[in-house]
């Protein structure tokens, strides 16, 4: 087990200094690169520093030789150039330019005003007071304008000396022979004899010729070529002192250094191709760069670990190129290397991790279009075909036409721009795109158009089995689904028919039932009258059913008239504010009798004395009629009924509960249905509209009655809407 882990142990180390080592490599690689500045004969005179001298002493010689001798002949505005006094002036007369905006204003809306009172003098004077202000403006204006531009002057004169006072200063560093093609003119720093005699004690260690006929643009210098051709002479350090000097020593102190890191790059490339093979030698198969790898592609998903690995490659590059790690002490080692070393060297383990990974992917085709098929960068585009797809049908037809206008005016771009390489080049990326996006997004969108025109016809000769291809969320897909919800509408319509067909038979045979069997009693007692011999006791017993079954079959045909017209909305409801609570207590009060004749035990819980809604109150009262006599028909006996009153803010609700004494093995729907009863075998006295009459007298107030069953446990839901208002009736 120890031997083990000093295995993993052993693979670890191994695998960090090979990084760290790979790391420092490339530190030293970058510190070649950035000190390849300094190898090469005449390194110093390439570089940026030593132009940027020569332009220095350019615009001094410029200042002094070509604008200071002929500056006072020229008017100020070749004196300054056309920006400066451009400048200048704009500046004098921001001064006094919202003065004059002001009264030119200010007058307007007064000549206007005497313009229309028609007195011609009022405007004649107001005028000439405008132009007298306007003229003591203009004048104050030109007056800043003079005090500006001799400001302006003058600091251009503080140049001349200033350049004067630098060349002088540059004796010792360089001389120069400047001449002027146009005018002949030559000025130089140093007379002939002596330039010749230093040029033969071999005095110069470089000699620049201005400007150069094999390389015009080695130097960005800001001169006109065309009128001036300069020779500058570069004193060796040996005879002359100054910035060049110090450069070209301080350069050539850099190109030893420089031939160093060279040096220092070899021995550690070759310390880390040693330890990587060692690495690889020593390597277990829980500790590399293989299972790194594993790790990330596990946790991350395939974009992610792109876009880390540019940020990497950038960050690595960035660390690589800004920050120095070999100092020309080799004893120093401070912190800061080590924190950027380590920081380097876990970038280069991601940026590592990443192209193996790349290659990995790219010999794998199928794992890769896995891979980015659960991307973010696959979602986030799904995303936006989804938000495309549910653009409207003449958005779509818009872009399309777009593209096709766009797709016949690039040949016309083509031959007027005279076969210009980037306007081919976007011309064949567009019909590319045009040929693989949008080709076959039309192609996919006709085939599935035929499918719902073969679909629909199928439909309509009678086969509904047929479902339509809705796949997507663009127009034509929404439409095949509408088809089919239709479809699916048209199936349900046709069976509710079928089942309300069903219930219509059940309804004429219940109907029939319910009024044939009180009939057939009157019928029968009525021949028994019609019999002689009969006692006054049994002629009275005769009558006395003859009047329950009278009045039973008179509530029947009562019920039945009203769920009729409860059901047709013929029902007329006189609306006026009910107190709830006080209407249930009424209608307990008015059932205690029966209440108190039976077993059950009746809890009232009501939330509030007074809870108001606008309803019928005649009808609201049969409501709770039929469903406080409903439960005493058919609650078990000997248990309790619970009846609550509660209130919210937009409604008043009451909940019946109890246990039931038949069965309930039936649909929720079915109670509602006329004549259905709780007791199937019909052997109880109600009519079986009483649910019926409830539901259809709350709906017509607006609110809704439901029935709850869990097992035998049978509760009605009664909600009645809080109107304040009704909208008016419609005529």
């Amino acid at each position: 087990m120890a031997t083990k882990w000093r295995s993993k142990s052993l693979s670890l180390a191994l695998l960090v200094g090979v990084f760290v080592m790979w790391t420092l490599t490339l530190f030293a690689a970058t510190n070649v690169y950035k000190n390849s500045v300094y190898f090469g004969e005449d390194a110093y005179f390439k570089s940026g520093a030593f132009s940027r001298e020569i332009n220095a002493i350019y615009e001094n010689i410029q200042l002094y030789y070509l604008e200071a001798p002929h500056f006072n002949e020229k008017t100020p505005e070749e004196q300054l150039g056309n920006n400066e006094y451009y400048n200048v002036k704009r500046d004098a007369e921001r001064t006094v330019q919202d003065r004059i905006n002001n009264l030119e204003q200010k007058y307007s809306q007064r000549i206007e005003t005497a313009r229309n009172h028609e007195t011609n003098a009022d405007v004649d004077r107001l005028e000439a007071e405008r132009d007298t202000k306007l003229a003591e403006l203009n004048k104050e204006m030109d007056a800043t304008l003079q005090l500006k531009l001799k400001a302006a002057i003058a600091a251009k004169q503080k140049q001349f000396s200033a350049a004067k006072t630098s060349l002088d200063n540059r004796l010792k560093s360089l001389y120069y022979v400047v001449k002027n093609l146009k005018t002949g003119e030559t000025y130089s720093n140093i007379a002939p004899e002596a330039l010749q005699k230093l040029r033969d004690q071999q005095a110069f260690i470089y000699t620049l010729d201005l400007p150069k006929i094999d390389e015009p643009n080695r130097f960005s210098y800001q001169m006109n070529v065309d009128q001036i051709k300069a020779t500058y002479y570069i004193l060796n350090p040996s005879q002359g002192t100054g910035i060049i000097q110090s450069d070209y020593l301080s350069y050539e102190s850099m190109k030893n250094q420089a031939q160093a890191t060279v040096y220092l790059f070899i021995v550690i490339a070759a310390l880390t191709i040693g330890l990587t093979y060692t690495a690889r030698t020593y390597q277990t198969g829980e500790i590399s760069l293989m299972n790194i790898q594993t790790e990330i592609r596990k946790h991350f998903p395939l974009d992610v670990r792109a876009w880390t690995t540019f940020i990497a490659t950038a960050a690595l590059f960035g660390i690589l190129m800004e920050c120095e790690l070999y100092y020309w002490s080799s004893t120093y080692i401070s912190m800061y290397q080590i924190t950027i070393v380590l920081i380097a060297s876990a970038l280069l383990v991601i940026v590592c991790s990443g192209f193996r990974g790349a290659v990995a992917l790219l010999r794998h085709p199928e794992y890769l279009a896995q891979q980015w098929s659960s991307s973010l960068t696959a979602s986030f585009w799904q995303t936006v075909k989804d938000t495309l797809e549910r653009r409207g049908l003449i958005f779509k037809l818009i872009v399309f036409m777009a593209i096709l206008g766009i797709m016949g005016f690039l040949p016309v771009c083509i031959v007027a721009s005279s076969g210009e390489e980037v306007v081919i080049v976007f011309t064949f990326v567009w019909y590319i795109l045009f040929l693989l996006v949008v080709l076959p997004y039309m192609m996919r969108k006709i085939k599935q158009l035929r499918a719902i025109i073969k679909g629909v016809e199928q439909m309509s000769q009678g086969n509904f089995d047929v479902t339509l291809p809705a796949k997507g969320k663009g127009q034509l897909s929404r439409m095949a689904m509408n088809i089919n919800n239709l479809k699916y509408g048209l199936q349900l319509s046709l069976e509710k028919t079928r089942v309300s067909d069903r219930l219509k038979t059940e309804l004429i045979t219940n109907v029939s039932h319910d009024l044939k069997t009180p009939l057939t009693s009157i019928i029968s007692y009525v021949d028994l009258l019609k019999k002689e011999g009969l006692s006054a006791e049994q002629s009275t017993h005769y009558l006395e059913v003859l009047d329950r079954k009278t009045q039973r079959l008179k509530v029947l045909i009562e019920d039945l008239f009203e769920a009729s017209k409860m059901a047709s909305g013929a029902t007329e409801l006189y609306w006026e504010k009910v107190d709830v609570s006080a209407l249930l207590t009424q209608a307990l009060a008015e059932f205690s009798d029966k209440i108190e004749a039976s077993t059950l035990t009746f809890r009232v819980n009501v939330q509030s004395p007074h809870m108001y809604a606008l309803l019928d109150g005649k009808k609201t009262w049969r409501v709770f009629e039929n469903l406080i006599g409903n439960a005493l028909k058919y609650a078990l006996p000997g248990t309790r009924v619970y009846v609550t009153l509660t209130e919210n803010t937009e409604r008043v609700i009451l909940v019946i509960q109890n246990i039931s004494l038949h069965e309930l093995n039936y649909d929720v729907e079915e109670l509602f249905e006329r004549f259905k009863r709780g007791d199937q075998s019909r052997g109880t006295e109600g009519s079986g509209l009483g649910l019926a009459i409830a539901k259809s007298i709350v709906e017509l107030q607006g609110g809704t009655l439901t029935i709850d069953i869990d097992g035998d446990q049978f509760k009605v839901i009664a909600e009645f809407e809080k109107r304040e208002m009704l909208a008016a009736p419609q005529e």
